[in-house]
């Protein structure tokens, strides 16, 4: 769902972690997010802006607790799930069908699970967008509708499943 999004156009703009510590700077790229997975589906996406706000000061909050001596690619990596967490944590997103296949299971699975379908393509974007930069390649595979459900159910029932992102999206690694 990550690399849909990205392939999508999210990764058009200079997302950088900067701009996403700017509460209008992450309004803007969760919107990007929920609005190419609204396109990509046939779903009319509805935000809550309190929602999106309280997930916005979680992010934050827990960026802030974190004590960092030297920053590196594990520190990347627990700020991407810390997005993911902060986003599925707070209701902050939902969808309407449209029009379109209404027996896709991924539309069943983004219906039944929106925050945390958002969330985790959110932070899976996030991670895309820098491993393709560092490395030129595609860190993501294409996901079936089951692994994206797996997920975004785990991630609803544990909210620390945030922290395994990468392998509940079979992200690769460039580190070793």
């Amino acid at each position: 769902m990550g690399a849909e999004a990205v392939a999508l156009g999210i990764d058009a703009r200079p997302w950088t972690l900067a701009t996403l510590a700017d509460e209008d700077g992450f309004a803007r790229y969760h919107d990007a997010i929920a609005g190419a997975i609204a396109d990509r589906f046939t779903l009319k996406v509805h935000i809550n802006p309190g929602g999106r706000q309280r997930a916005f000061a979680a992010w934050i909050a827990a960026l802030a607790e974190r004590e960092v001596a030297a920053i590196d690619h594990r520190d990347f990596i627990a700020v991407c799930a810390g997005l993911i967490a902060s986003l599925a944590a707070h209701t902050v997103v939902s969808y309407s069908p449209m029009v379109g296949d209404r027996a896709d299971r991924m539309v069943d699975t983004v219906l039944a699970c929106p925050d945390e379908v958002t969330a985790l393509a959110a932070g899976a974007a996030l991670y895309v967008i820098r491993v393709r930069e560092l490395t030129g390649a595609d860190p993501s595979v294409p996901l079936s509708a089951m692994v994206i459900e797996n997920a975004a159910a785990g991630l609803r029932r544990r909210p620390a499943a945030a922290t395994r992102f990468r392998e509940l999206l079979q992200l690769s690694t460039p580190w070793v």
